[in-house]
């Protein structure tokens, strides 16, 4: 079970009792890994912010904030604004009636929250999403469920360009530690291929992201190469720019 700071249950807890469903107290301590007693410190002190926590009757004790109380600001996480803006980028590629219409402005605003340098980064990481055709229905087949805790790590490394320290498992089932730079990330849905420059082989390389295992961002420190340098790692696959 993920261990979460004090700040991430806040977090968690404001944003079940904005749901229209009471919060069940011992069914969020279970959740969360903590205490009854825990639970309830934690309501306090999102009252003592201001979130007007009512009481409900019911079974196990639920709460929910009063009614007429409106969202207000959402305050988003480093790795949950990161998510917003790589799904933004994979949303331009539909092009349809229902793409987004206000999402530069979305955009502009999550973009905001990084340092100047972060930020441009991140607004050339468009750039380097492709997709292709979808996944065969043997590749379907075999795609394994990927830790958030990877996830996160995989994302946080491409939009910002820091190196990344993997454990590989490849398709024969033998595990590998590599240290990457993550210069593209290629969807063929629903299979996600992290295209790298690997310092293990000194050469291009295609991951599949589900066959990442561990992950950790280290230090920053490449530049984004073109795409032209790594086409031949995807076997042919024709893929176009989000």
């Amino acid at each position: 079970m993920q261990i979460l700071t004090r700040l991430e249950r806040l977090d968690r807890l404001e944003s079940w009792l904005k749901s229209d469903d009471p919060l069940i107290l011992r069914d969020a301590a279970t959740e969360l890994g903590v205490s009854l007693r825990t639970i309830h410190r934690d309501l306090e002190l999102l009252r003592e912010r201001g979130v007007p926590v009512e009481s409900e009757r019911g079974r196990g004790g639920g709460v929910r904030v009063s009614s007429g109380w409106g969202i207000g600001r959402i305050t988003l996480s480093r790795h949950e604004v990161l998510d917003l803006l790589v799904g933004l980028a994979i949303g331009e590629v539909t092009h349809g009636a229902l793409q987004m219409g206000h999402a530069d402005a979305v955009r502009r605003k999550l973009l905001g929250t990084f340092s100047h340098i972060e930020q441009r980064r991140i607004a050339a990481m468009r750039k380097r999403i492709r997709v292709g055709a979808r996944a065969s229905t043997a590749m379907f087949a075999s795609l394994a469920e990927m830790p958030r805790q990877i996830g996160d790590e995989i994302k946080e490394a491409f939009a910002l360009n820091c190196l990344l320290s993997v454990q590989y498992c490849d398709q024969q089932g033998r595990r590998t530690k590599r240290r990457i730079e993550l210069h593209f990330l290629v969807l063929n849905p629903p299979v996600w291929y992290a295209v790298c420059w690997d310092h293990l082989r000194a050469d291009m390389r295609a991951f599949r992201c589900d066959r990442i295992q561990k992950a950790t961002v280290t230090e920053a420190g490449f530049t984004p190469r073109p795409w032209a340098d790594f086409a031949h790692t995807m076997d042919g696959n024709p893929t176009r720019e989000v």
